[in-house]
Formats: C-alpha cells, sequence, structure tokens
C-alpha cells in the first residue's frame, strides 16, 4: 500500500485533492492506493508468461504461416476471442485464401492445438506488432522470428 506522500508525488496531485477523492471518488482513491500491489502482481503474471512460453512445446509455424497470420491483421482483445483465434483466423483467411485450403487448414490446426495461455501469449505478440510493418521483406522477417520465437520451428 502506498503512502499519501508516495501518491501526491507519483501522480502529481495534491494532498487535498487526494483527500476530497477519498470520499467523492473511493475507486480511484483506493487504486492509487494500492497501485503499487497491482503493478506488482502485474509484474509477477508477466514472468510467469514469460516463463512458461520459454518452456512450453509451441515450437509448431514455420515462418510462411507466422508471417500468414501476421498479415492477416487479426486483433483478438478479449478472452473469448482469444480462446476463439482460430476461428476469427478461418473466417478471415476464408475471404483471401481460395486456391491454398491445406495451408490455411494446417493453420487452423495449429492455432486450435495452442491451449489459452499459449494463444493469450501469441495474440498479445499481434497486437504489439504495428500492423502493416513498413520494412524491407528481411527486416519484416528479421521482426517477426525475433517475436514469434517461442512458436518457430528452428528452420527458415
Amino acid at each position: 500500500m502506498s503512502s499519501i506522500k508516495e501518491i501526491t508525488e507519483k501522480f502529481e496531485v495534491t494532498r487535498a485533492t487526494l483527500h476530497n477523492w477519498k470520499t467523492t471518488k473511493p475507486k480511484l482513491y483506493n487504486y492509487l492506493l494500492n497501485f503499487d500491489e497491482k503493478y506488482e502482481k502485474y509484474r509477477e503474471v508477466n514472468i510467469f508468461l514469460d516463463t512458461y512460453i520459454k518452456t512450453a512445446d509451441t515450437k509448431i509455424f514455420d515462418f510462411k504461416e507466422i508471417e500468414y497470420i501476421f498479415d492477416l491483421e487479426l486483433h483478438p482483445k478479449t478472452v473469448p476471442e482469444i480462446q476463439d483465434i482460430q476461428l476469427i483466423y478461418i473466417n478471415t483467411s476464408a475471404k483471401t485464401a481460395k486456391e491454398n485450403t491445406k495451408f490455411t487448414l494446417d493453420i487452423y490446426k495449429k492455432l486450435e492445438s495452442l491451449n489459452l495461455i499459449e494463444k493469450y501469449i501469441f495474440c498479445d505478440i499481434l497486437s504489439v506488432l504495428p500492423p502493416k510493418v513498413k520494412a524491407k521483406k528481411e527486416e519484416k522477417k528479421e521482426l517477426l522470428t525475433h517475436y514469434f520465437k517461442e512458436f518457430l520451428i528452428k528452420k527458415i
């Protein structure tokens, strides 16, 4: 729990404002009091996720598949969307891929095989990268390889 002094310094609010919020905006006031605890918990969860993905057996995609998924600009944000990333993928890819159904369905199966944590991490990476990477082909390859390294089969 943060002290009043720490809150006033960190968020640049006066003591009077903070005391006013105690009665007028109690949720905000309590949030500010417990900000450090929430940040620490968020940090711990991220460390857990990083450790998990480094030890999980998720190296199932080749580079062309990752690039194809990335180029579809999928951006699931909610838990139900992340859970059903394979359905979002197949609906989006159906509009663009008419000729290579085996390739498209193989990616669908791989996305479906990921558990919820792996899907969350995969979608989080998709959301971090800018949708249209304005880079040369080699730079794009380097960028995608770096961010999706835990999902990529080593051969490129």
